[in-house]
Parts: C-alpha cells; structure tokens; sequence
C-alpha cells in the first residue's frame, strides 16, 4: 500500500515562517520614523557648530551678525539698519552661512530671554537671533521639533552652547 500524502511538513512550515518574520522586521526598521531623529540630532549640532562659527567670524571681522528663523529653515546674515528703524539683515550666500532648509518633519521654535520670537511680518528679514561683534549672543533658547522628539539649543550671553533632547 502506497499511500499519497499531500501537504507541508512542520519543518517546511517553520523555515516559512522564519523567513517571513525576518521580512517583516526589516520592513519594519526601515520604515520606522524615516531616520526623524537622526535629522533632528543632524540639524542640531549642525546649527550649534554654525553659531559657534558664526561668533568667532563676528569676532574676526567686527560686524553685528544675525540669524533669521523661518518655521522650516533659517538664514544667517550681516546686520543693515535701514531708514524706517528696522533692523534688517542681508543674507549669507557663502557655502559655509548658506540658507538652509530643514528636513520635512522638523521646525523651529525660538526663544530669546524666554521669549518667543515670531518672525517680524513690518521689517523684513529681522533676525530673531543676534551675534555681536564681541561674540556675545543674547540668551536664546532653539527648539527643533518632531512629532515625537525635540532637541533644544541653549546659548548664554558668553556664546557656550548645550544641546538638550526631550520627548514630546
């Protein structure tokens, strides 16, 4: 008697079900939050090397320097004074203080002694953010945001710079 029986195996079945976890797994870290926190700590420590940077051309140079936010990007520029008392500012086009745009997902909120700075709809291009000849910046506080985490820049008067990172 020679009997047919159709069907899989248990050890079929489990090689089956390995590989499929295994596909579901990559799947998974790779979709995650779209590398999210690793923009966030990118844009982070690239704006605090850019404002220390910043300082010390200000320094080099003896000119009022400033930085303008934008909800999704920010601007570094040399100050101008104009006739109607705005102080305004001329964009930075070098490689270095170019006009950077943020990731999607990101966006900033900025404080100035504990105040939010919103971007100044009478003068344009105001800088929110000042950096003085001497290399001062007034105390500021910069939070870059996601759904899920953000990290703050701290700057005091001396020009030292601390990155913090918190969930939301």
């Amino acid at each position: 008697m020679n009997y047919k029986i159709n069907g899989f195996t248990l050890i079929e079945i489990m090689v089956v079900m390995t590989i499929i976890s295994i596909i579901i797994s990559f799947v998974t870290l790779s979709v995650g939050d779209g590398n999210l926190t690793k923009k966030l700590n990118q844009e982070s420590q690239r704006l605090a090397y850019l404002l220390t940077l910043a300082s010390q051309e200000a320094i080099m140079q003896s000119k009022e320097m400033g930085v303008y936010f934008d909800t999704n990007s920010y601007s570094f520029c040399d100050l101008q004074i104009e006739i109607n008392s705005c102080t305004t500012c001329k964009i930075i086009t070098s490689n270095i203080f170019k006009p950077r745009n943020l990731p999607a997902g990101i966006q900033t909120e900025v404080r100035i002694d504990g105040e939010a700075i919103l971007s100044n709809k009478t003068c344009k291009n105001m800088p929110q953010l000042l950096i003085l000849s001497s290399g001062e910046f007034f105390p500021f506080e910069i939070r870059f945001t996601s759904d899920k985490l953000s990290y703050q820049l701290t700057g005091n008067i001396t020009g030292e710079i601390t990155i913090l990172v918190s969930e939301s």
